[in-house]
């Protein structure tokens, strides 16, 4: 019983971190409207490190997320965030190091 509670824990998690991950992007995109807004030029530059550097905003979000449910003793679903953001920075990484080679 306690295995099958830790397996649906663990999609708890990665659904829970593909919903702040949909949060995040949401605000990236914010972020670069309201610069296109006040500066005009610079819009693209902030969406192109806001999506190069999500490794970095998904630990904003993440490294609380875990302590929050280690706390509340949810070890499946903290399990399933960490891996969903494990697996979200390597595809992310490949996908920029595919798209600007040095």
């Amino acid at each position: 019983m306690s295995e099958k509670n830790e397996l649906l824990g663990f999609f708890l998690g990665i659904l829970l971190l593909l919903g702040m991950h949909i949060v995040a992007i949401a605000v990236i995109f914010l972020l670069v409207l309201i610069v296109d807004k006040i500066y005009g030029n610079y819009s693209l530059n902030v969406l192109l490190y806001g999506i190069l550097g999500f490794l970095f905003w998904q630990l904003l979000y993440v490294i609380p997320v875990c302590l929050w449910l280690k706390r509340r003793q949810a070890p499946g679903m903290m399990k399933g965030v960490i891996i969903g953001a494990v697996i979200t920075a390597l595809l992310n990484g490949t996908c920029s190091l595919l798209m600007f080679p040095r």
